[in-house]
């Protein structure tokens, strides 16, 4: 018998071949697998748990990680954003309360409720009108400095027409403090793109150096006298030569109101009593 397998060893290959292919041939045709295909299966996924386990572990940890710091960042910077925005509304409140200028003019607190991006450095609604006491050509200021003066009143509401605005009727008149002289002027236009007001028509022999504070002068305007308005920055010729032309950057930023006050009239303030028609 021994004989016979040794002689045959070539037919034993060839049958297993054979029966090997049939398995496999059944095996593909069948929807369900045969023990063995199960055994390997099982084999095999458990091999893949076995290293996809603490991969998914490590790739998870790491993932959270990232996504922990990434919010935290997020919650940081958020929390930084609030700060700055309270401490910059504690610096106004705290600007505000230093004042003397409000109790010097009985002022009317306000607040801005509405402005049109279409005219957003021409006019602003405030939330005071007839019912708070204000009327026009009521001067409009903030803790920096006048913002401009009331055009139009409602029972509720008023329009304020900025300084920064060029379809204002009339110039307003100024002082500009040089030393211990004022020199009278009158404001000209906005330049937007230097975001400067320029005052016009300065007799050449007038001394005005940068940093000259500019105030209300109470002239011709209704409004009360020495209200800060802002500070010289330039002083040049005007094209022709024949007077000076001067640059002022503004206290109040016109870009940005919330707050403000309105200069009602009182006895111990000084006003032209003249009425605008």
């Amino acid at each position: 018998m021994l004989n016979f397998f040794k002689n045959n060893k070539l037919i034993v290959v060839f049958c297993a071949i054979i029966i090997f292919i049939a398995l496999i041939g059944l095996s593909i045709r069948s929807q369900t697998q045969s023990p063995p295909e199960q055994y390997v299966g099982d084999s095999v996924s458990f091999g893949q748990r076995v290293i996809s386990y603490p991969v998914n572990f490590v790739t998870g940890a790491i993932g959270n990680f990232f996504q922990s710091n990434k919010s935290n960042h997020n919650e940081v910077n958020q929390l930084k954003a609030k700060n700055e925005a309270l401490e910059a509304e504690n610096k106004n409140l705290k600007k505000e309360l230093d004042m003397t200028d409000a109790s010097k003019y009985d002022a009317i607190s306000g607040a801005i409720i509405a402005r049109n991006p279409d005219q957003w450095m021409n006019t602003v609604i405030i939330d005071k009108g007839k019912k708070a006491g204000v009327s026009n050509n009521m001067a409009v200021f903030t803790s920096d400095g006048l913002i401009g003066r009331v055009t139009r009143v409602n029972q509720f509401s008023s329009q304020v027409d900025l300084l920064s605005t060029n379809t204002r009727a009339g110039k307003l008149s100024v002082n500009i403090q040089h030393h211990s002289k004022n020199v009278f002027g009158l404001i000209d236009h906005y330049d937007n793109k230097t975001q400067e007001l320029i005052i016009s028509n300065i007799n050449n022999k007038d001394k005005i150096s940068k940093g000259d504070k500019v105030v209300t002068s109470g002239l011709a305007d209704q409004l009360p006298s020495d209200l800060y308005i802002g500070e010289v920055t330039k002083v040049e010729n005007d094209e022709y030569g024949l007077a000076k032309e001067v640059r002022v950057k503004t206290g109040a930023n016109l870009s940005d109101i919330q707050h403000v006050y309105i200069a009602k009239k009182s006895n111990n303030t000084d006003f032209n009593e003249r009425e605008t028609r």
